[in-house]
Formats: C-alpha cells, sequence, structure tokens
C-alpha cells in the first residue's frame, strides 16, 4: 500500500469522496483540531486486514453523510503526532508512509499503512491492550476482532509456538526412541489405524512436531524435547529452570517451617507423576462423605489435583526462564502457580470454553500420552470433583506474570460465595472495608455482608485493623 504513486493516491481518494463514503482500503479523518480521537482504531484495522489501507486526514464526514475535503491541517505538527502515536500508542502497526498531497486546493495528509506478516499479530492499541485493542476492517468499518480470531492470530505468534522452536545443543539420538515407540503404538491403537515401524522415523517426528530442520541436520524441537529426551533435559543449560519447586510448609502461611521440600525435574510426564506424588503425600487423609458415601480419602479429589498439574506444566510460558512452576501445599489449602499469564482472548470467566493452548506441540504430545484431557473438559472435571467433596470451588488468579490455581481444604468448606470471592478479593489487594465489600455484591444488604465479615474474622482468615467507621480487614497470610 505504501508504495503507491501520488497519483494513484489521488485517484483512490478521489474515487471515495465522489462516491460520498469510506471504503474497505480508506478512511476518512478531519484533523483540523490535531490527532483524531480512537485515531487506533483505523490502525489497527488496517495493519490486520488484507492489503492494509490508508487513512487521509483533512477529510470530514458532515452531518447526514455527506464527504467534503476541508483541509486546514497544521501539517508538521500532524505529521509528528502522527508517527508519535504510532510509536507510543500502537503495538505491532504495519510498515508505514506518511504522504502529502493536493486535492480540491486544499493540503492533506494520507496515512499508508500496510497489512503486518501473520507472526505479528494482531496489532493492537497498547492502552487497551488484547483484545479490546486490536480491530478488522469490516467494509468500511472497523470492528473489535472476536475472541476466536485474536486466537487464530496468535497461533502464529512466535510466543505462542515457543514449543515448536529449536531445542539448542539436540538431535535425535539424545530421544528415547522406545518411548517414542510407545506412544506411535498407543496412538495408533487410539485411532484404529495398524501401527508400522517402517515409516522414516525422521517424518514421523517431523509431523509430530518433535524434530525440526536445520540447515543440514535435524534438531529436536523445545516441545518434543522436553517431552522425550533420553536424559534428564534440565542437564543442558537452556532447560536448568524447567523444574518444579514444590514445598510443604506446616502451617498456613509462608512463614511457618518448612517440613518437606523437591525440586522435580524430568520429561514432563514424569514431572506431572512426580509432583502429584509430592502432593499427596504431603496432604491429609480423613474420613469425607463424597456423594452419598463415607470414606476413608484424601481431603481432595487426587485427579483434580492431577489435572491442575498436569495444565501447570502443559501449559506454562516456557519463554520465561527467570522462575519456576510452583506447588506449595499449606495446612488449609494447595496452590499452583505458572510463569506467564493466561493468553490474551483467554479470561478466568471463559476458561472452560477456551480451547488455545499456549503450546500446541506439548498439549499434543501429552495428550497422546493420556496426562491431559481437552482443556475445558479439564476444568469441568475439577468443579465437579471438588463439588464432590464438599470443598470450595477452585480459584483462578491471573496476575501481570503468574496464573495460580487455589484449592482450598475443609476448613474453607463452610464459607458461602461472598465470603470466598472476600478472601479471594483480598488476595490481590490487600485490605477491605465494609464498603468496598458492600459495592462487591450491589443486591446483598451491608448487614449481611458485615456478618460474612466477621465470619471470616471467626475463622481466623482475616483480622480487623483500625476502629469503628474505620475499621478494614486484612487477610492473615
Amino acid at each position: 500500500m505504501h508504495n503507491i504513486t501520488e497519483s494513484e493516491l489521488i485517484k483512490i481518494v478521489a474515487t471515495a469522496i465522489d462516491s460520498n463514503t469510506e471504503t474497505e482500503k480508506v478512511e476518512f479523518k478531519d484533523a483540523r483540531q490535531g490527532i483524531p480521537r480512537e485515531l487506533w482504531r483505523p490502525i489497527s484495522s488496517f495493519s490486520n486486514s488484507p492489503g492494509g489501507g490508508l487513512i487521509v486526514f483533512g477529510v470530514a464526514q458532515q452531518t447526514g453523510g455527506a464527504t467534503k475535503v476541508v483541509g486546514g491541517l497544521d501539517l508538521a505538527t500532524l505529521q509528528e503526532k502522527v508517527v508519535s502515536y504510532l510509536r507510543e500508542k500502537m503495538k505491532y502497526h504495519g510498515d508505514y508512509t506518511l504522504k502529502v498531497f493536493e486535492l480540491d486546493g486544499h493540503t492533506l495528509l494520507a496515512l499508508l499503512l500496510c497489512e503486518i506478516p501473520r507472526e505479528s499479530k494482531p496489532c493492537y492499541y497498547q492502552d487497551l491492550g488484547m483484545p479490546r485493542g486490536a480491530c478488522i476492517r469490516a467494509g468500511n468499518t472497523n470492528r473489535p476482532i472476536t475472541e476466536e480470531e485474536l486466537r487464530s492470530f496468535l497461533r502464529f505468534s512466535p510466543q505462542y509456538k515457543y514449543d515448536k522452536s529449536i531445542a539448542m545443543d539436540t538431535d535425535p539420538e539424545l530421544l528415547s526412541r522406545e518411548k517414542i515407540a510407545q506412544y506411535l503404538e498407543k496412538s495408533a491403537k487410539r485411532t484404529g489405524r495398524s501401527f508400522s515401524s517402517a515409516l522414516p522415523f525422521e517424518k514421523v517426528l517431523k509431523n509430530l512436531g518433535v524434530i525440526i530442520e536445520q540447515t543440514d541436520k535435524w534438531v529436536a524441537t523445545v516441545g518434543g524435547y522436553l517431552t522425550f529426551a533420553k536424559d534428564l533435559p534440565q542437564e543442558l543449560e537452556q532447560f536448568s529452570r524447567y523444574i518444579v519447586r514444590c514445598i510443604r510448609y506446616a502451617g498456613s502461611t509462608t512463614s511457618s517451617p518448612i517440613i518437606d521440600q523437591k525440586d522435580v525435574s524430568g520429561t514432563l510426564d514424569l514431572q506431572i507423576d512426580e509432583v502429584h506424588k509430592f502432593i499427596l503425600k504431603n496432604i491429609s487423609v480423613g474420613a469425607k462423605i463424597v456423594g452419598t458415601k463415607r470414606i476413608e480419602d484424601f481431603e481432595y479429589p487426587i485427579d483434580a489435583i492431577r489435572e491442575i498439574v498436569a495444565n501447570a506444566i502443559i501449559h506454562r510460558d516456557y519463554m520465561i526462564t527467570g522462575t519456576y512452576t510452583q506447588v506449595v501445599v499449606f495446612t488449609d489449602r494447595i496452590e499452583i502457580s505458572n510463569p506467564g499469564t493466561l493468553p490474551p482472548g483467554i479470561t478466568i470467566d471463559n476458561l472452560k470454553e477456551s480451547q488455545f493452548s499456549r503450546n500446541e506441540v506439548i498439549a499434543n504430545l501429552m495428550r497422546g500420552l493420556d496426562y491431559m484431557e481437552e482443556f475445558g473438559r479439564g476444568i469441568d472435571l475439577i468443579y465437579a470433583r471438588m463439588a464432590e467433596y464438599n470443598l470450595v470451588k477452585p480459584l483462578f488468579k491471573n496476575r501481570s506474570n503468574t496464573f495460580k490455581v487455589t484449592l482450598l481444604g475443609s476448613r474453607f468448606e463452610k464459607l458461602n460465595e461472598r465470603q470466598v470471592k472476600v478472601w479471594d478479593y483480598l488476595q490481590e489487594f490487600s485490605q477491605i472495608n465494609i464498603s468496598t465489600a458492600t459495592k462487591l455484591f450491589p443486591k446483598i444488604s451491608r448487614a449481611t455482608v458485615n456478618n460474612d465479615l466477621k465470619g471470616l474474622v471467626v475463622i481466623g482468615l482475616i483480622t480487623p485493623k483500625g476502629a469503628s467507621n474505620s475499621t478494614y480487614y486484612e487477610p492473615k497470610y
């Protein structure tokens, strides 16, 4: 788009003006008062849409829909501000050119934008982030991208296909052929195909995303090596931080003594197994009513624990090497924290319905090894099993650099949903007063909310501070 000549530009703009409407490729902005409001919308749209487009400053759409060339631009200032806007406000915008041209006796400015490469999409407005700050062109309008479009864009982003990238200093000989053969045999059985070991080894592994060609040799991918390494993947420096740090505290806070700890290494399937064993070793067993039966069982449902552990290890952001996946067992809860956040477009509210994985190779391989459910189904299983154990539903926290899942133990089972929400709020904001708590539950009376807070004090989860009308509450941990 930015390579068109001035005569071609004038023809495109004049045609749109004569037709009295913006087009799929042209948007008009008045700009006599400076940078137009919501300039980010057409910038994002044209950057994300095939062929790009152009924004023409100095053309106004009048009341009633008439389109008129108005000029009146402070060209030097406007050009400077447009460049600054692109640099400071927009993420991943397309290549651009600013062109000054004459039309109907007025000097106009055009911003010509190219479509960005597939792996860089989507372009978005940084103040709003994704997905709210990303648009796509539909006819002559800029509409917000859908969650499905966002996930489609992200599938080609290097950030969300890191497990397909090269694992340096590896080759197929460092992979366990025995484990791969077992995987292939199991996969063939599941799909009703006959398993043949006659197929070329490299071709099979390439199709699975386990290896990739680099110049004249084959090397393992990150996902392939973490799944099928013959030896401990963490022995290579680049994978040394891919461990799971497990800690068991004697009490309900991190200030209590540590009574057990372990750094779990190994391939991803072995990590899931070992972390699961660590948790089961460190949670209590007792009589429980499950459904209508009284049984001796663990305090938490073991299949829900396993699913959460598997999701943490499979979906962690492996581009982040500065910290670990962490599993912390307290006397009254289990916390599992992962480096990275949920992918854009996926929220705690739509987690059950979302089918997007940050690590497609790892997810597919681990599913084939029977280590994970379909993502949405796995979340449903966790909710269902926690309910069967009469435990509070799991808490999900998506923070700036961490995604955390908390399973609350039997100490919390008498809490109502409002109290759980208050406790969850305090984990993020550290304190709450009655006015703030009431705003969380606009349909609930102040007296009821006040009783909820007192109940949390009685059970020892929060502590009051201040006095009288200035009273506020802080979590005890």
